[in-house]
């Protein structure tokens, strides 16, 4: 990315330019190996913000995305109580992915791969998107906040039962499902965006700077 693909107020532009160069210029400084941080490899880094520090984002790639993490919101360790099972806790994200149709398992030739039988996700928003609209990532008393207060919430019964009245789409203009007759629930869909955790893709509510700020890579795409 270079600096004049990225959008600035007028007046910290050239300060941004000026911090960078600056940056450039100054000699590395030689750190004890012992104080240096674990190897960390990402494909590179965007400049995003709007001051003269502006914010560095890492970006990372993730090769097998297969199972994707849909988190319930922007919480990377929380774990959360299991509806009328008293003790039991859940992650802080639900998985999800698409199996290919005709897969036996039974004659599964690798079966020390825990994702064998899935497809690879081409589109992650869209994928945990689809969980939203379900209903299920809603927790009470949680992350409830994160529905919007003039969101109207579906009236009960299955999908089939509804009328359509518009292709469901996600936060991009996607079809939620590639048929666009599917009735959806109609639940809320918050703003995600997409993170890497433990090298996996990981859908985060919470907006472009969501990633940075838990202080992990932004998906690289």
């Amino acid at each position: 990315m270079n600096l004049s693909d990225v959008q600035y107020p007028h007046d910290t532009k050239q300060a941004v330019r000026a911090l960078l160069i600056q940056e450039a210029r100054r000699e590395p400084k030689h750190v004890p190996w012992w104080r240096k941080p674990a190897v960390m490899t990402f494909a590179g880094l965007a400049l995003a913000g709007s001051t003269a520090a502006g914010v560095y984002v890492a970006l990372a790639p993730v090769e097998d995305k297969r199972d994707i993490r849909c988190y319930y919101q922007a919480d990377l360790t929380t774990t959360y109580p299991v509806e009328n099972s008293p003790g039991e806790t859940k992650p802080p994200y639900i998985t999800t992915g698409i199996f290919e149709v005709g897969f036996d398992a039974k004659n599964n030739t690798n079966p020390d791969d825990s994702n064998a039988g899935m497809m690879q996700i081409n589109d992650p928003i869209n994928q945990c998107s689809r969980v939203w609209d379900s209903g299920v990532m809603i927790i009470e008393g949680i992350n409830d906040h994160l529905v919007a207060d003039d969101f109207v919430s579906p009236p009960p019964g299955v999908p089939a039962e509804r009328t359509l009245t518009e292709p469901a789409r996600d936060q991009n203009g996607n079809l939620l499902y590639p048929d666009p007759s599917i009735r959806t629930f109609g639940n809320y869909i918050p703003f995600l965006t997409e993170c890497v955790v433990d090298n996996a893709v990981a859908v985060i509510p919470g907006p472009a700077e969501v990633c940075a700020q838990l202080g992990i890579p932004t998906l690289e795409k």
